[in-house]
């Protein structure tokens, strides 16, 4: 048996084993190109690459744009986090927009009510939210709480290829510098602290000690595969917030009602009323309609 640790083919050259070094994960590498026993537990990214991804000048924004969310939910034992993305269709990169972490105390479980609903309830009242995406263990009566509140929230079940998908895709966007972020040591911290673990059915983030905090990382690897995967999708917010105060009188919003339902036009607005009026019947009504600024 033929057995060599360094490339032999002659398209393998140095250029060729750059681009691998580049997409494969370190222990990747190593066992595919370099033909050498790795272990299964590796670091998740090199943090030069993630250093990469952050630009300076950007900071959390409240522009009004369409927003992905993935959510990582613990009541006592780790933190909870929230992580809102968007994707630029120009430049084809998911770029971080808001987060929030919430740490539970000694005593002191988190009130997801008080942090989680009212985090993504004031997101989608500032921002046009396309999709939630949350792990059910924990939130079955908040989602259901918000699912009423039309917030389009979405179970993620945390199975064997869910992880593979979230968590290979964020390391592809981290690799391909599709991934824009602000500065933030928290979350770099624990993109530091987190490492892969491979197995014959996938692969899944992990913490290389118990008492490190890894839930923000988790988060964002759900809201950027939402936010990756609802390319082409329609994305209308057909309950969009602003359209009636609490007494329930008609106010008229600072943007026009088409525009908080999420459409890029007016014109757009009417095509979509058309086609629903057609499959719904002329007397189909939309919350959206007719308010304007």
């Amino acid at each position: 048996m033929f057995w060599s640790h360094s490339p032999v083919a002659p398209w393998q050259d140095e250029r060729w084993l750059a681009e691998m070094r580049r997409t494969l994960r370190p222990n990747a590498y190593q066992r595919l190109v370099l033909n050498e026993f790795a272990s299964a537990e590796s670091q998740f990214v090199d943090m030069s690459a993630w250093d990469q991804c952050v630009q300076p000048s950007l900071t959390p924004t409240l522009e009004r744009i369409p927003i992905y969310v993935g959510v990582d939910a613990s009541v006592k034992r780790d933190s909870t986090a929230l992580v809102a993305v968007t994707f630029d269709k120009q430049t084809q990169c998911v770029r971080l927009v808001q987060h929030r972490v919430f740490v539970p105390g000694v005593l002191d479980p988190i009130d997801f009510e008080a942090t989680v609903e009212r985090t993504l309830l004031d997101w989608r009242r500032r921002f046009v939210l396309r999709q939630v995406l949350f792990d059910p263990f924990q939130m079955a009566s908040t989602a259901q709480r918000l699912a009423k509140a039309h917030v389009p929230v979405e179970e993620y079940p945390q199975t064997v290829p869910n992880l593979t998908a979230a968590t290979s895709n964020l390391f592809d966007l981290i690799q391909s510098r599709q991934l824009v972020l602000y500065p933030d040591a928290g979350m770099r911290l624990a993109v530091s602290r987190a490492v892969i673990i491979e197995s014959s059915r996938g692969w899944r983030l992990d913490k290389l000690k118990q008492q490190h905090k890894i839930d923000v990382v988790v988060a964002l690897s759900m809201a950027c595969l939402a936010a990756v995967r609802g390319q082409g999708k329609p994305g209308y917010d057909l309950f969009a917030p602003g359209l009636f105060d609490d007494a329930g009188d008609e106010l008229k919003p600072a943007v026009p009602g088409w525009q908080r339902a999420g459409f890029s036009s007016q014109a757009e607005a009417e095509a979509y009323k058309a086609r629903a009026r057609a499959q719904w019947g002329p007397t189909a009504s939309f919350p959206w309609d007719g308010y304007s600024g």
